[in-house]
């Protein structure tokens, strides 16, 4: 039988080299509990890591779609609001058209409601959401319709179409001699060319873009998410609400009067059933998004549970290595202290 010799030095190092390895492992338990994954994902999953890497990049992808369909639909909501309010106003100055009884059509009521409704209407055109112009189509950084006003540009060209036509301008009392035939031809020309000429209609009234604004909400679809300010219902009100306004209503004889007001009329109908289509394809948009959305985050759960196959640990499998690990550090302190204390002269 061969007997070998320890040491007092080797037995006093060898629970302290031991004790850096178990403080680190320690460590990492400690870590794992607390976020519940793994401490080194790489090292523990090995080949496995580039799918856990890749169903990451997928989950952060849904992610970050799903916040863009937030902005998204705050865009859209607020073009719902604003279409709703328009077509509100247009339906409330319909019902002002058709009920005012005949003498007092062209009375200054009704022409300071169709001034305060194309205010409203262009107010309504120009709304912004986070400096972005909603109705400005993909020229959304500036503002789509110029206000009517003296001196503004489409106010230029109606008093310069009228008086070309009628060689009198809106306040002059000669408006009076204007005759229901010719009142007509205007309304059909010279004046619908202000509205429904594209030319005419982007110099004057519009800076938006025909082409509208698309979104992606999901990875395999995309939607129209903006309105322009050229449709041709926001014509037919603008021409409306124009000719009611500021073409000499209250000096205009009955008849020229009441071609005025029955065209007014026709557009205003003609431009409410177009707002409605346009408000049932904003709220079919925001239908697409809300579906969109749930089924991504049904995917998100997807990869959060198979992410989570990989990646987590089970914490009462961590909670019980680290009190293992703990308890074997108390031991290690024990030993080193009982060692430290052995000594020769104890025996002498």
């Amino acid at each position: 039988m061969k007997t070998t010799f320890i040491s007092t030095y080797s037995l006093l190092n060898s629970p302290r080299s031991s004790l850096v390895r178990m403080q680190a492992d320690a460590a990492r338990y400690n870590q794992e509990i607390a976020s519940g994954r793994h401490a080194d994902v790489g090292l523990t999953l090995g080949g496995r890591m580039s799918q856990a890497v890749s169903l990451r990049a997928d989950y952060d992808n849904l992610t970050a779609m799903i916040d863009a369909n937030s902005r998204t639909r705050t865009r859209l909501d607020v073009t719902v609001e604003a279409l709703g309010t328009i077509r509100a106003m247009a339906d409330e100055f319909q019902a002002e058209l058709l009920s005012v009884p005949h003498a007092q059509r062209g009375s200054e009521v009704i022409r300071n409601a169709a001034r305060d409704k194309l205010a409203a209407l262009i107010g309504s055109l120009n709304s912004a959401v986070d400096g972005q112009f909603l109705f400005a189509g993909i020229n959304s950084g500036v503002q789509p319709i110029n206000e009517y006003g003296a001196g503004s540009p489409n106010k230029n060209a109606v008093d310069a179409a009228y008086l070309a036509a009628f060689g009198v301008t809106q306040a002059d009392p000669g408006v009076s001699d204007i005759s229901a035939a010719d009142m007509a031809n205007f309304l059909d020309t010279a004046f619908a060319d202000l509205f429904f000429n594209d030319a005419n209609w982007k110099a004057n009234w519009s800076n938006a873009s025909d082409a509208v604004q698309r979104s992606r909400i999901s990875r395999s679809e995309t939607l129209t998410s903006s309105v322009s300010a050229n449709e041709m219902a926001i014509r037919q009100l603008a021409a409306a609400y124009t000719m009611v306004f500021d073409l000499g209503s209250d000096k205009l004889n009955t008849d020229a009067l009441q071609v005025v007001i029955d065209k007014a009329t026709e557009l205003m109908g003609n431009a409410i059933a177009q707002i409605i289509d346009l408000e049932a394809h904003m709220g079919v948009a925001q239908n697409r998004i809300d579906t969109a959305n749930t089924n991504m985050e049904a995917q998100k759960k997807i990869l959060a549970t198979r992410v989570g196959d990989l990646e987590d640990v089970d914490p009462a499998e961590a909670k019980v290595r680290l009190d293992a690990v703990l308890t074997q550090i108390e031991m290690s302190y024990s030993l080193t202290v009982r060692l430290q204390s052995l000594s020769l002269l104890n025996y002498l």
